[in-house]
């Protein structure tokens, strides 16, 4: 199991953040999983996030990338920007995370907006295939939040490739787009 202690962490480097912690994961690569999440507007809610004012209130990302980890006791997940504990049960995460359909009608009219679609990628493909050069964080030559200590996570020969892993229409990289019970459904299988 992970530890937040032993983690790189850059706040708005979700995808980095992940990364790192796939790269330095201590058990079988085949255990663990980047799962993209956002939807075809780039407008998806998600709660208990560190930046929240309140814990009842979402955050409303263009995307957010969580580790999920499988293991002989079902599926943790890794969110470094999440204030629930680190690692959390994916069923306990996911019910206040991801707030799916409660049958309260301003719930589902703001998923219905808001909703997040999920794509899960093997930690090894993620290693392989994951590109940036972080330009999606440059607004007229500035941060618009300050970059990891590290260098890129730059392949030259994929080139930055951060908007094809969340591209709705993409089907090059690793990883299909699900919806929620999918999502759901795909970590509980054979856990």
């Amino acid at each position: 199991m992970i530890e937040a202690k032993d983690c790189v962490y850059t706040s708005c480097y979700c995808e980095e953040n992940v990364f790192k912690i796939i790269d330095k994961y201590p058990g079988n690569i085949a255990n663990i999983f980047a799962v993209f999440i956002s939807n075809p507007q780039k407008q998806c809610a998600i709660w208990r996030q560190k930046s929240s004012t309140d814990p009842e209130f979402p955050v409303i990302w263009d995307y957010h990338v969580i580790a999920i980890e499988k293991n002989e006791t079902g599926c943790v997940v890794y969110d470094l920007d999440s204030t629930l504990p680190f690692p959390s049960n994916l069923e306990a995460y996911a019910n206040q995370a991801f707030r799916p359909k409660t049958g309260r009608y301003n719930m589902d009219l703001l998923l219905e907006r808001f909703g997040q679609r999920f794509r899960p990628v093997k930690g090894s493909e993620l290693l392989e295939t994951f590109s940036s050069d972080r330009s999606h964080m440059l607004n007229n030559g500035k941060w618009m939040a300050n970059p990891p200590s590290y260098p890129p996570l730059f392949k030259e020969n994929l080139g930055h490739n951060l908007f094809q892993f969340l591209d709705f229409t993409d089907s090059s990289l690793p990883g299909s787009w699900m919806d929620y019970q999918q999502f759901v459904d795909f970590f509980k299988a054979d856990s």
